[in-house]
């Protein structure tokens, strides 16, 4: 029933009342021209400028701006990649300027169109965020343009060194105008809320949050049948919680809409830090580090024993944070098992730890996939928090004391000789100790 449902959603928003369309290409300099696909040509209401995400998934978009414009509001979406002839990588969208945004605000703004709100999602939010500062630097109408939404922004320089802090963009801290952040309750970066909306309200912003029930990242891009090969994990039919946030999507919108034109706006832009607003190097691999003290990690399995890191002093453990609904999570599991099975159960343990999903739906998971080693449910992310991680997968060695020696935030092979002469000197290390 939940697949029929969404596909009944999905075929009203498209058939029903389908709003004027009227299409445009809009010329922003040096040789480049962004596609414009608009709905609610007459809407008397808000103008929605939406920047599509990076993975190009438009079957959700699309239908959400057939829905917006039944409302009464407008939407222009553009797909800055494809226009822009990038990339669909987290590098190319970091490194977008302003400057095509602000053009898209200058073009509503000259139009007539208000109140102007701009949306993005997950990285996306970072040009959207430097083409509001650009158009308030090119002097833009002040009342024109409300603000922005974004739904489970990303605005961090890269992903760091697995169990170091992220850095927010320098646009972070340059962003004064409202913004209204959708936050899925089940998302990875829900415990640093807080610190986003902290950042963004001391550079002057009336940042607002609007917290998401029941639904992870990615949401609005859950589809039975996604185009983008990073999006096949979330495909098959859709989750009933995931069917109610879509719902409520345009309401929620329309909503952010006047809450965002009826907050006062600054006259200028805040300043920026250029150097904090460029994206750092990715930090992919095993990565050796300072020897410290492995944070607490006590938790209850999938099958419902009690587990403590504790208990693997000794010997060598590679503590492993993951989700089912994370590929490279999945990909890296067999060699994990045979990584586990190449040593004794005295000299190496492996412990992972199930970032916010039910046991049940793990244990249905490991019915399917084989994984021989026990699966700790951290399943209000507070452990992972704890351990500082950024992205899935993420896993730390510890030597025999217990002390973190070396961490990778990405999914590897782990049953290679680089990784067992990593392991081995540990061991070896422990030996000698003793």
């Amino acid at each position: 029933m939940s697949s029929l449902r969404f596909l009944f959603l999905t075929l009203s928003l498209l058939l029903a009342g389908w709003p004027a369309r009227a299409d445009f290409t809009l010329d922003v300099g040096d040789g480049h021209h962004l596609e414009v696909k608009s709905w609610g040509r007459h809407a008397q209401g808000p103008l929605f400028i939406w920047l599509l995400n990076q993975y190009g998934e438009r079957e959700r978009a699309d239908a959400l701006a057939t829905e917006l414009a039944r409302r009464g509001a407008g939407v222009w979406q553009v797909d800055l990649l494809d226009s822009l002839l990038l990339e669909r990588t987290g590098e190319a969208i970091r490194n977008i300027d302003g400057g095509p945004v602000a053009a898209l605000l200058r073009e509503a703004a000259r139009g007539g169109k208000r109140p102007i709100v701009l949306v993005a999602c997950d990285r996306m939010a970072a040009p959207l965020l430097r083409g509001l500062r650009a158009w308030q630097e090119q002097g833009g109408d002040n009342g024109a343009v409300a603000g922005a939404v974004l739904f489970f922004p990303n605005l961090y320089r890269g992903t760091p060194v697995a169990g170091e802090a992220p850095e927010l963009l320098g646009i972070v801290s340059a962003t004064n105008l409202p913004v209204v952040v959708m936050q899925p309750a089940l998302g990875a970066n829900r415990g640093r809320l807080d610190a986003l909306l902290t950042t963004l309200r001391d550079a002057g912003s009336p940042a607002y949050s609007w917290l998401v029930p029941e639904v992870r990242d990615y949401y609005l891009m859950h589809v039975e049948k996604p185009v983008s090969e990073s999006l096949q994990a979330m495909a098959g039919p859709v989750p009933a919680p995931v069917e109610r946030a879509v719902r409520a999507t345009p309401d929620r919108l329309m909503t952010a809409a006047r809450l965002l034109a009826a907050t006062p706006r600054p006259q200028g832009p805040a300043p920026v830090k250029l150097d904090a607003d460029r994206p750092t190097a990715p930090a992919y691999g095993l990565i050796e580090r300072p020897a410290r003290p492995a944070p607490d990690l006590a938790l209850v399995d999938a099958l419902g024993k009690r587990h403590a890191v504790a208990e693997s002093r000794g010997r060598v453990t590679l503590v492993n944070f993951w989700a089912t609904w994370c590929p490279p999570c999945v990909h890296e599991i067999p060699s994990m098992n045979r990584l586990a099975a190449a040593y004794p159960p005295g000299e190496f343990a492996i412990v992972s730890v199930n970032f916010k999903e039910s046991p049940a739906h793990v244990r249905a998971f490991m019915g399917k996939v084989a994984v021989d080693f026990p699966v700790l449910m951290d399943e209000d992310g507070a452990a992972s928090a704890r351990w500082g991680v950024f992205a899935f997968p993420s896993s730390f060695i510890l030597d025999r004391q217990g002390r973190i020696r070396y961490s990778v935030n990405t999914a590897i092979e782990w049953d290679t000789p680089e990784v067992r002469v990593v392991i081995d000197r540990l061991r070896a290390e422990g030996r000698q100790a003793r």
